[in-house]
């Protein structure tokens, strides 16, 4: 395998490299595109080797000093592979880092993330298909890369969104936006399951209701929502701290069916941006029960720059500095971000589930949770991370977590 591997990189390397009277229109050229590629001379082959490096450090102090320490992780080390023929494309994606899941659940096994095929083009409206291991369409925050993301984890309504998952869809883009939809069976992150197993069908419409100035003015809506054949539930949040251990939640193993449903804005002026998400479930169960979650954000570039959006894809995309770092004259692009959500059990209370929920907090588990940041970004593949996270549960322990991370993303 490694020899092969070798040698194909090698004729990607010499097909560039070789002087030639007429261009070869499958002639090779690399370049450096916040990641190594190479493309044929007519575009219709390339090829791209990525990845991502993300080394967290984080501090608390708690009601309870022992329920969180503070400790080091890398959050993500991931290397992609991805490539295009025509209009068949296919990625590839790894994660070694899963050393720290969090406070008391530690794991330490790489797997899968997205690994795909696709082809473009095809008939009857569809747009494109894809069929493999990757995200469900569901959610402006959690489509949008981890690279790309404001704040160093997620908002709490990340609980709501079904992530990766084996299936198919069919995607476009539109006009004014984008709409995508498919069926996808629930998977480990080795894409392996048997059984009867739990399906699900999710849709995501975006549209963008003003884009000006080259992106600098824009206003994005959305919706998505999934239907979903399950075998039991568990609801445990976690603070916008990976370090931190999940707080005590609730597990209902008579649920059987669930529809999750959310509904998405941003809003971009200038330097300034601001984003929101509503989520919301209802199960089936022996004693049906519903949640919600919501977050507010907001961001500011002190350097000038903008939040870049992709219109293929309806989400926000790798932010490149005016200037980029250099000592004694830069430090690149500047933004502070500040972030307020919460997420509540509603009617948890009459069930009669497993629970470690609190006995004065019986009406289900409500978390607020406030993130502060400060993001430099050195150039458009290294950027610093700062977080202050305040989290509180109702009746249970509050957390202060301060947070910093350095992050390659290619």
């Amino acid at each position: 395998m490694k020899y092969g591997l070798a040698f194909l990189t090698v004729c990607l390397f010499s097909g560039g490299l070789g002087a030639q009277e007429e261009v070869d229109p499958l002639g090779m050229n690399s370049r450096w595109n916040n990641g190594l590629e190479f493309k044929s001379n007519d575009g219709s082959v390339s090829l791209k080797l990525g990845g991502r490096i993300m080394l967290d450090h984080a501090w608390f102090a708690d009601d309870d000093p022992s329920s969180n320490e503070d400790g080091t992780e890398f959050r993500r080390t991931r290397l992609m592979l991805q490539g295009k023929v025509n209009q068949f494309e296919w990625k590839t994606q790894y994660e070694f880092a899963r050393g720290g899941e969090g406070s008391g659940d530690k794991g330490n096994r790489p797997a899968f993330k997205d690994v795909y095929v696709g082809v473009s083009g095809v008939p009857y409206g569809l747009g494109a298909l894809r069929v493999g291991h990757f995200k469900e369409p569901f959610g402006l925050e959690e489509l949008t890369s981890s690279k790309y993301i404001t704040f160093m984890e997620r908002s709490l309504t990340s609980a709501f969104a079904p992530s990766r998952n084996v299936g198919v869809m069919a995607h476009r883009t539109l006009d004014t936006g984008t709409l995508a939809y498919g069926v996808f069976r629930t998977t480990g992150d080795n894409g392996y399951d048997e059984g009867d197993g739990d399906y699900s069908l999710t849709g995501r419409y975006t549209r963008l209701l003003r884009n000006e100035d080259g992106g600098r003015n824009l206003l994005h809506i959305g919706a998505a929502a999934s239907s979903r054949i399950i075998d039991g539930l568990t609801i445990q949040p976690r603070p916008s701290a990976h370090l931190a251990g999940k707080l005590p939640g609730a597990e209902d193993e008579t649920a059987d069916g669930e529809f999750r449903y959310g509904v998405e804005a941003a809003w971009v002026r200038g330097p300034l941006s601001v984003q929101a998400e509503f989520m919301g479930s209802s199960v089936s169960a022996a004693d049906n029960f519903s949640y919600t979650g919501w977050y507010v954000m907001a961001s500011y570039f002190l350097t000038g720059e903008s939040r870049p959006y992709d219109t293929r894809r309806g989400t926000f995309k790798r932010v490149k500095p005016a200037k980029n770092f250099s000592w004694g004259e830069s430090w690149g692009a500047v933004e502070l971000a500040v972030r307020y959500g919460s997420i509540d059990g509603g009617d948890l209370a009459r069930l009669d589930m497993e629970t470690k929920i609190p006995d004065d907090t019986r009406d289900g588990p409500k978390l607020d949770d406030l993130t502060v940041g400060l993001n430099i970004y050195h150039n458009p593949t290294f950027r610093t991370m700062f977080n202050y996270v305040y989290s509180d549960m109702d009746g249970g322990e509050e957390v202060h977590a301060f947070l910093v991370r350095w992050q390659i993303g290619l």
